[in-house]
C-alpha cells in the first residue's frame, strides 16, 4: 500500500479524535505497508526516555530530528526503525517500527514513515491545542463566572462604561440600589441617579477623566429608588489594550453617608473639645519620645503662647516656655518600669516671650506597652492664673478681715457647719477667757457660755442666738460665764454663713459687755425721767394762775355753802333740809377742789411710767379741763371731734396728758398773733391699721416748711424764751409707747401735731382674728 493510503486513513479520523485513537490509526497505516511487521507510537513518559526506545535513539531523534535505524540481528534480516513525531521543536512521540532488513537502507521507504509520523504529529498536536484551548475556554469561563459573582457581590455599586463613557454594564448591588431599567439607565441615563444640585460637579470631573484618559474620583450625593439622598465616593480607572488605548471604564461607587456623619460627628466632637477647652482654659499634650512626635491642642498652644498654625509643635519648644525652676513637673525624669504609671499633677509656671507669667495645674501620665516600656506621655495644662490671683485676693481679704475683726470694739466669734469655732478676736478672748490657740475647734456652747432667763447654761448658743427675730443693732442681752467664772451682761447678735447653694456653714457671733452701757442707759432714763418732770413742773408753773382761778371757784362756792349751812343750822328752829343740802354742796365743792389737785400732783410726782388700758378721751378732757382757763384768758375756743371707735388705747395717763398739755399750750400761744377767731381743734380717730390717732390743730401762724421737720429735735425752738425740749420730749414719750408723732403746716394757716396710740392688748387680738 502507499502513503497515499495511509494518509487517508489519518484524514478519515473525526475531527475529535484524541491522541491515542490519531496513534492507533497511525500504527494501522504503518501495518499496511510492504515490510512493516510491528508498529507502535511509544510517547515519552518524561523529557528524555520513552519506553522500548533506546536512549541513544532518543538522544539521535532529538539531535536530527528526523528517523532513526537499527538493527536487531547479526543477519540484519530485521531493523528497528524509529520515526520521531515532532511539533516545531517539541518531540511529542516516537513511532517505532520492525521491519524487514532489505528495506533498511530504502529511502523512500523511510520517508513515507516520516510523512505519516508528520501528519500525525499534526494531529496530536491540533489534539493538544484544542485540548488546552478548551482547558482556557473552561478556566475563563469559570474566572467570568466568579468575577461576575464577585462583581454581583461587592458590597459596592460597580459599573463599567464604554470608551466614551456610555454605560454598558452594572452589577447586582448598582441596579438593586438605584432601581433603574437596563433601558432607563442605558447611554448617558445612568446620570439621573445624581442629586440634581451636584449633577454639574459629577459631570465636569467625569468628562475630564473622559477627554484626559486619567483616573478620577468625585463626592456627590445620590438618590436611592426611595428618594432618599445619601453621599457616595465615585471612583473610575481607564482600561487600556496592548496599544494603551482605552477599551473601557471601570468605576464603583463607595456609600460614604455614615462615614461623613462619622466624620461631622468628630468635627463637632472636636470643637466642642476645642470650645470647652477654651472655656475652661485647659490644653491637653501628647508626645511620643521613640518618634519624637508631638502634638498638642490649640488652646494648649495659646496657653504656651503659640501659634497652633504658626510653627511644627515639639515637646522641646513646649519645655522651653517653662520656667526653669518648674520644668520637673513636667519634664520626664522617670520612666522605668518600676516608676508609677498613675498620673502627677503640679502647679508650674509658663513664661511668654513678653515675660508674662502663666499659672498653669499640669497633669501627666505615662503609657507604657505590655512590656513596661514606656511609649507615649499625655497630658493636661489648665490655666489657674484667674484662680490663682482670685486666691490671692481671697486670701488678702481674710488677712483684712481677720485684722479688721481684731481691731473693731466688739467681740466677734465665728463657728464652722458643726458649731466648732473657729475664729475669736481679741476683745472675745478678754470677755470669755479664751484664747484663739486654745479655743480653736472647741464646741462654740464650750467657749461662749450663754445664762438664760432661768439661769440655766444654753446649749446651742448659735441655734438659740439665730432663732430669735431681733434688730442687729440692739441684739439680745444675756448673761455671759467667762472660763473664770465671772459673769457679766452682753448684748449679742448673730448672722448664719450661706454658701452659694443656699447651705449655712456656719456662723457669726458679735456681742458686747453691756454693763457701762446699761449704766449709761438708766443714768440716760432718769436724766430723761428728771426733763419730762421739770418739763411738767414748767407746764404747772405756767397754769399756776389757771389752776388758782380753777381752786377759787370751788374754794369760794365752799365758803358760801358752809355759811349758808351754819345760818340754817342757827335758825329757831333750825332748817335741817336746806343745811342738808347746802353741806352736800360743800362735800361736792370740796371733791372738784381734791380732783383738781389730785391732776397737779400727778403731773408734778415723780414715778415710774405704768402703760395700762386707758380711755383718751377722758385723758383729753382732763387735759382741756386744766387748761380750761388758761384757753379762756387767752380768747382760746376748743372744738373737740371723738371717735367712739378710738377711745380705748394702752398707754401712761400722767405722760400722755404731758404731751397734750404741751401740744394744746403750743397751739394757744401760736394763735396769739390774731385778734380773733382763735379756734383749737381737738380729735380723735381710729386708722386703717387699728391705732388710735389724736391731732390738735390751731390755725395760728403756723411754721415754716422749711424747718417744721425739725419741730422735734431737742433744744429746737422758734420761741423767744423757749428751750426747745417740749416736743422733743413728746416724741420720746410717744415712741416709748409705740406711736409715732409728727406736724402738718402751712405758713399763716396754722399746725396740725398728730400722734398715735396702740390700742389695748385685748383690741389688739380682735384686729388680728380675720373675721369669718
Amino acid at each position: 500500500m502507499d502513503i497515499t493510503t495511509g494518509l487517508r486513513m489519518l484524514r478519515a479520523l473525526s475531527f475529535d479524535a484524541d491522541r491515542d485513537e490519531i496513534a492507533d490509526s497511525l500504527v494501522n497505516a504503518c501495518l499496511q505497508q510492504v515490510g512493516v511487521t510491528s508498529a507502535e507510537v511509544v510517547f515519552l513518559s518524561d523529557e528524555h526516555s520513552a519506553p522500548g526506545v533506546p536512549f541513544e535513539a532518543i538522544s539521535e531523534l532529538r539531535q536530527n530530528q528526523q528517523s532513526a535505524l537499527t538493527t536487531t540481528d547479526a543477519t540484519a534480516d530485521a531493523a528497528s526503525f524509529f520515526v520521531p513525531l515532532f511539533c516545531g521543536d517539541s518531540l511529542l512521540a516516537i513511532l517505532k517500527l520492525e521491519i524487514a532488513g532489505h528495506r533498511a537502507d530504502d529511502d523512500q521507504y523511510r520517508e513515507d514513515f516520516e510523512t505519516l509520523a508528520a501528519f500525525a504529529a499534526l494531529r496530536i498536536d491540533r489534539v493538544a491545542v484544542q485540548a488546552d484551548l478548551d482547558q482556557a475556554r473552561e478556566r475563563a469561563r469559570l474566572a467570568e463566572r466568579e468575577l461576575r459573582l464577585s462583581w454581583d457581590m461587592l458590597p459596592a455599586h460597580a459599573w463599567h462604561t464604554r470608551p466614551d463613557g456610555t454605560l454598558e454594564a452594572v452589577n447586582r448591588e448598582w441596579s438593586g440600589y438605584f432601581g433603574l431599567t437596563e433601558e432607563e439607565s442605558s447611554g448617558f441615563g445612568y446620570t439621573r441617579v445624581f442629586h440634581p444640585d451636584d449633577m454639574q460637579k459629577v459631570m465636569d470631573v467625569w468628562m475630564r477623566c473622559l477627554s484626559q484618559e486619567v483616573p478620577g474620583e468625585v463626592e456627590t450625593r445620590m438618590m436611592r429608588a426611595d428618594g432618599e439622598a445619601r453621599v457616595f465616593l465615585i471612583r473610575t480607572v481607564p482600561i487600556r489594550d496592548e496599544n494603551g488605548k482605552v477599551i473601557r471604564w471601570y468605576g464603583i461607587n463607595i456609600d460614604v453617608e455614615d462615614l461623613k456623619d462619622a466624620e461631622r460627628e468628630i468635627a463637632r466632637t472636636a470643637a466642642a473639645l476645642a470650645e470647652g477647652q477654651k472655656m475652661s482654659r485647659t490644653g491637653s499634650w501628647s508626645w511620643r519620645p521613640g518618634t519624637d512626635s508631638f502634638s498638642w491642642s490649640d488652646e494648649c498652644a495659646r496657653i504656651f503662647g503659640m501659634d497652633p498654625n504658626e510653627r511644627r509643635p515639639s515637646f522641646a519648644a513646649m519645655l522651653e516656655r517653662v520656667h526653669p525652676d518648674d520644668r520637673t513637673a513636667i519634664e520626664p525624669t522617670d520612666a522605668s518600669p518600676e516608676s508609677s504609671p498613675g498620673d502627677t499633677q503640679n502647679e508650674m509656671r509658663i513664661v511668654v516671650p513678653d515675660g508674662t507669667i502663666t499659672f498653669v495645674e499640669s497633669r501627666t501620665r505615662i503609657v507604657r506597652d505590655p512590656a513596661g516600656t514606656v511609649v507615649e506621655y499625655v497630658g493636661t495644662v489648665r490655666d489657674i492664673t484667674e484662680s490663682k490671683l482670685a486666691q490671692d485676693r481671697i486670701q488678702e481679704s481674710e488677712r483684712r478681715y481677720a485684722a479688721t475683726l481684731s481691731s473693731i470694739g466688739d467681740a466677734v466669734i465665728s463657728t464652722d457647719d458643726k458649731g466648732r469655732l473657729m475664729f475669736i478676736n481679741p476683745v472675745a478672748e478678754k470677755l470669755t477667757g479664751w484664747t484663739q490657740i486654745d479655743a480653736a475647734e472647741r464646741p462654740v456652747s464650750q467657749v461662749f457660755q450663754l445664762i438664760g432667763e432661768t439661769r440655766e447654761l444654753v446649749d446651742d448658743p448659735v441655734s438659740e442666738v439665730l432663732a430669735r427675730e431681733v434688730d442687729p443693732v440692739i441684739g439680745i442681752q444675756y448673761a455671759l460665764r467667762s472660763r473664770a467664772g465671772s459673769e457679766l451682761i452682753i448684748d449679742v447678735s448673730g448672722a448664719p454663713i450661706i454658701d452659694s447653694r443656699g447651705d449655712m456653714k456656719g456662723a457669726v457671733l458679735v456681742f458686747r459687755d453691756m454693763t457701762q452701757r446699761n449704766e449709761t442707759a438708766d443714768a440716760l432714763r432718769r436724766s430723761k425721767e428728771d426733763l419730762a418732770r421739770m418739763s411738767r413742773l414748767t407746764a404747772i408753773g405756767e397754769l399756776a394762775v389757771s389752776v388758782a382761778h380753777e381752786m377759787n371757784q370751788p374754794l369760794m362756792a365752799i365758803v358760801t355753802n358752809a355759811a349758808a349751812s351754819m345760818s340754817w343750822l342757827e335758825g329757831k328752829p333750825p332748817n335741817i333740809e336746806e343745811a342738808t343740802q347746802a353741806i352736800g354742796w360743800v362735800l361736792r365743792d370740796g371733791h372738784r377742789a381734791g380732783e383738781v389737785l389730785s391732776g397737779i400732783l400727778a403731773l408734778a410726782r415723780n414715778s415710774r411710767p405704768k402703760f395700762e388700758p386707758l380711755n383718751v378721751r377722758g385723758v383729753i378732757e382732763e387735759v382741756l379741763q386744766l387748761t380750761k382757763s388758761e384757753l379762756r384768758q387767752r380768747g382760746v375756743v376748743v372744738e373737740t371731734d371723738y371717735d367712739n371707735a378710738a377711745d380705748a388705747v394702752t398707754g401712761d395717763r400722767i405722760q400722755l396728758q404731758q404731751v397734750l398739755i404741751n401740744l394744746v399750750m403750743n397751739g394757744a400761744e401760736a394763735m396769739t398773733p390774731l385778734e380773733d377767731g382763735r379756734v383749737l381743734h381737738v380729735a380723735t380717730k381710729r386708722s386703717s391699721d387699728g391705732l388710735t390717732q389724736v391731732s390738735v390743730a390751731d390755725n395760728g401762724i403756723g411754721l415754716d416748711p422749711d424747718i417744721a421737720d425739725r419741730a422735734f429735735e431737742a433744744f429746737f425752738t422758734t420761741k423767744a424764751t423757749g428751750i426747745g425740749m417740749g416736743l422733743s420730749i413728746c416724741r420720746s414719750i410717744i415712741e416709748a409707747h409705740g406711736g409715732h408723732i409728727w406736724v402738718t403746716t402751712e405758713k399763716d394757716t396754722g399746725s396740725t401735731f398728730s400722734f398715735t396710740l396702740p390700742p389695748p392688748p385685748s383690741l389688739q387680738e380682735r384686729s388680728a382674728t380675720p373675721e369669718e
